[in-house]
């Protein structure tokens, strides 16, 4: 008797897919798959997923309406798409020899009662029974199907009953070639007329729309020469989500305001691949219209993108659009992806369904992909940012800069880069106006008990106030806060007395100010400007622990590693503003713990220069959309050579959220 051994976790994976195949059709438009059928017994590989007007999955009577179409079975969903043969898929003879414990049928005529197929799914194989059709082979359209993006899951060391769509000609030798150890030719089996499984010839074609037995040899993860990723394919569909994180891509003015994603394409096979998309069934809504993608290519070394070809927006089969990628074997090629909003104000998702081949031949897959509404006005909308409340929350900032003073030439004029240097730059505004600049900060919510009282987003920056709040993205089943963070502005010391002081004051150990008040008296001080100042720790302040710092030669060893969390800034976020630095407040001290010039451990790099920065951001005076800013940067550094640096540039602001800042101190 052949059973069929799963684990508790591998069952409740099954459960969990088939509630989501159970359950209620999204929104989307459908395609028809073409079904080859001969008089016999037929393996088919069903990719789309037939539903009703409801939305609903549909029996199986609704589905094979030829009359010539008299039984048809499949593997039970909870059990898998493998089988456990004594030996071979020939063993036993016809296909009656099936296990029919974990198969379910349908019989167009059936006496006894025994059908249990109640339901017709996709990315599933069917054996199908046809008698007396004239002619045979004859084609036979599944329509009103949905589609999702699918690649093989492989039981190890068992023979899985799969299929693949199949763009051109290809043989299974040239098909398996890269995983002929793991999926050898010798060990796939097609089903013929008789309802007996045969050993396939090498040179043969594979089928599109066929199902195999095929023999994985340990692990597989293969879904034919060309393997197709991105970001959460095992959902079906290649989703943008919403416009929070559009960037400009292409130069002025046909500049375009598109959210990117990536498709990853790695070529095991022996030959170049040239992936291409074709629009089969756009968004019923709207059509194509609303909802454009682009090719983006990302210009090396700098933040900025240019715009390749427009991806097909006819819809049908035909017209297909070449992705600018050519994959050469043995090599992985990232493609860039824009999506493009023509709608806004309404709630609905827009969803197009694309056919995505990975060169001729190979293979191909349904590629949905979505993107989700949005209230961001269209790029030619003008409309400049009003009310001082109009710049509040967190902006999170790209600076490119492309210019920057010669430390050759004389006069130090400020030369074009070589090349752009990206910098991340975090700024905060509240509802005030008030701008300060961040070095990192974790996006949390206030906790509560009760679902009708909703959480607060907060902005934490003190590491040990997180417990206080929860996360607001689901990760492992826990809520996780979101951290943000830039390398590129690390916060000035805070020197204050109240930082650098010992809390409570201890008699048997100095701090820094004890430290400042013994130099200071000591006759025999070097200190000349500070030598008889400070007499007793009510003298010292802030200026003399910087200018004490500065005299020091080595660390004092009571300095304290402590800095501060947010820098205030003047000025104001928004169109036609300006918002700097305070003059001297952004420093690296000699001993910093990220001045470049201090060596810890080498006696002559104890310390390092001052070094003094100064930010200021000219905002452009019309803005492409709302949440996102543009202006010019410019930044002067002294300290780190003779003469004063001036770095200047482009910065794009998008805002990721209208919290406030936690208000603890």
């Amino acid at each position: 008797m052949k059973r069929s051994y799963f684990t508790l976790p591998q069952f409740l994976v099954g459960l969990a897919l088939a509630v989501v195949l159970l359950g209620p059709a999204l929104r989307a438009q459908t395609a028809t798959q073409d079904v080859t059928l001969s008089n016999g017994w037929n393996a088919v590989w069903l990719e789309v997923e037939p539903r009703d007007g409801n939305g609903d999955l549909r029996p199986p009577q609704d589905v094979f309406t030829n009359n010539d179409i008299k039984i048809v079975v499949t593997p039970k969903p909870l059990v898998g798409l493998n089988e456990f043969f004594a030996a071979n898929p020939d063993t036993g003879g016809t296909i009656s020899s099936f296990n029919q414990a974990e198969w379910e049928q349908w019989k167009r005529i059936d006496p006894s009662g025994s059908n249990n197929l109640a339901l017709i799914f996709g990315n599933r194989p069917y054996l199908v029974f046809v008698e007396n059709a004239s002619p045979s082979p004859f084609v036979f359209p599944v329509t009103s199907g949905t589609a999702r993006f699918f690649r093989p899951t492989w039981t190890a060391d068992r023979y899985n009953l799969v299929g693949f769509g199949i763009n051109g000609t290809i043989s299974f030798t040239d098909f398996f070639a890269p995983v002929a150890k793991t999926h050898p030719v010798a060990r796939i089996y097609g089903l013929n007329t008789n309802g007996n499984w045969e050993v396939v010839t090498a040179a043969d074609p594979v089928v599109d729309g066929r199902a195999y037995w095929i023999f994985s040899s340990g692990n597989s993860d293969y879904m034919g020469p060309v393997s197709v990723g991105f970001d959460h394919a095992i959902t079906g569909e290649l989703n943008f989500g919403g416009p929070g994180d559009a960037v400009a891509v292409g130069p002025a003015p046909t500049t375009l305001q598109l959210d990117l994603s990536e498709l990853v394409f790695t070529n095991r096979g022996g030959s170049e691949a040239v992936p291409e998309l074709d629009l089969i069934s756009p968004d019923p809504l709207s059509g194509a219209a609303d909802l454009q993608l682009h090719v983006v290519i990302p210009t090396p070394n700098t933040l900025a993108y240019s715009k390749g070809s427009q991806i097909d927006s006819t819809a049908g089969v035909g017209g297909s659009s070449t992705l600018g990628e050519t994959v050469a074997s043995g090599t992985t090629n990232v493609l860039t992806l824009g999506a493009k909003r023509s709608w806004i104000n309404r709630p609905e998702d827009r969803t197009n369904l694309y056919r995505l081949t990975t060169g001729t031949p190979g293979t191909k897959v349904w590629l949905p992909i979505t993107a989700r509404s949005t209230n961001v006005p269209p790029s030619n909308d003008t409309t400049p940012l009003t009310g001082l409340d109009s710049a509040a929350g967190l902006w999170v900032g790209e600076v490119s800069v492309n210019a920057i003073t010669s430390i050759v030439e004389n006069g130090a004029p400020v030369r074009t880069a070589a090349s752009a240097a990206p910098i991340r730059i975090l700024l905060h505004s509240d509802s005030s106006d008030t701008v300060t600049l961040l070095n990192q900060v974790t996006i949390m919510q206030t906790k509560t008990a009760n679902a009708e009282i909703e959480s607060i987003p907060v902005l934490v920056l003190k590491q040990d106030r997180i417990p206080f709040f929860e996360g607001v993205k689901e990760r492992n089943g826990k809520k996780v806060g979101l951290r943000l963070q830039t390398v590129a502005y690390d916060m000035p010391r805070d020197t204050s007395i109240a930082a650098q002081s010992e809390a409570p004051i201890d008699p048997t150990k100095d701090d820094v100010v004890d430290m400042i008040v013994a130099e200071s008296s000591s006759p025999s001080t070097t200190w000349l400007s500070g030598a008889g100042l400070y007499a007793d720790r009510n003298a010292v302040d802030e200026a003399a622990i910087q200018d004490y710092l500065l005299f020091r030669s080595i660390r004092p060893p009571a300095l304290k590693e402590t800095y501060r969390l947010k820098l205030p800034m003047s000025g104001a976020i928004g169109p036609d503003k300006v918002v700097s630095t305070f003059p001297g407040s952004l420093t690296l001290d000699p001993f910093h713990r990220t001045n470049p010039f201090r060596h810890a451990y080498h006696q002559r790099h104890t310390k390092g220069p001052s070094i003094t920065r100064e930010i200021s951001i000219v905002f452009d005076s019309d803005q492409g959309i709302s949440g996102h800013l543009r202006g010019r940067y410019t930044e002067t550094v002294q300290g780190l050579t003779k003469s004063t640096l001036e770095l200047t540039g482009r910065i794009t602001l998008q805002r990721v959220s209208t919290a406030a800042l936690d208000a603890a101190p």
